[in-house]
């Protein structure tokens, strides 16, 4: 006997000596995968109605930044939300404030926004600096620009959690 790709046919020995033939179903015929698919597309619903404006987040922290300190870069995917640095847990040798500023990629010298100073992640809160939306498929990222008020390259900072998101 053939098998088809639906179904598996095995033989199996019964009492009396005759062979008896039992079909067997294969998983992964045609209904069965719209099925899942049906399920896991009903499951994503929630996810994406619950999803926030910033598509794209990157995490990381830093330890012994200076002025002058770059991130990563970042592509803007032309989300919705605009561009968006956090900073939580942020320590200094004695000092209470860093000034970030927000870049994007260009050929030749880069393109630099405005500065903004956080000073609420010196007191175990999460200090916040939003630009406008960028454009979609640049590369940007941030510039710490001074530490303490100061831009020469002396002064360090630990950041316990960075988040850039567009």
């Amino acid at each position: 006997m053939a098998a088809s790709l639906n179904s598996l046919v095995m033989h199996t020995p019964a009492r009396d000596s005759k062979r008896e033939v039992q079909t067997v179903r294969k998983f992964g015929t045609r209904n069965t995968w719209k099925r899942i698919g049906l399920i896991a597309s009903i499951s994503t619903i929630p996810l994406a109605l619950a999803s926030p404006a910033w598509a794209v987040v990157s995490y990381s922290y830093i330890q012994g930044g200076v002025a002058g300190f770059t991130s990563h870069s970042l592509t803007d995917d032309g989300g919705t939300g605009g561009n968006k640095v956090d900073f939580t847990g942020c320590h200094t040798y004695s000092g209470s404030s860093v000034t970030v500023q927000l870049r994007r990629e260009v050929i030749g010298p880069d393109t630099g926004y405005d500065e903004k100073t956080y000073t609420a992640c010196f007191n175990g809160g999460t200090s916040s600096g939003e630009w406008g939306a960028g454009v979609e498929g640049h590369d940007y990222y941030f510039r710490i620009t001074e530490i303490d008020g100061s831009s020469i390259v002396g002064p360090t900072i630990n950041v316990d959690q960075t988040r850039m998101s567009f």
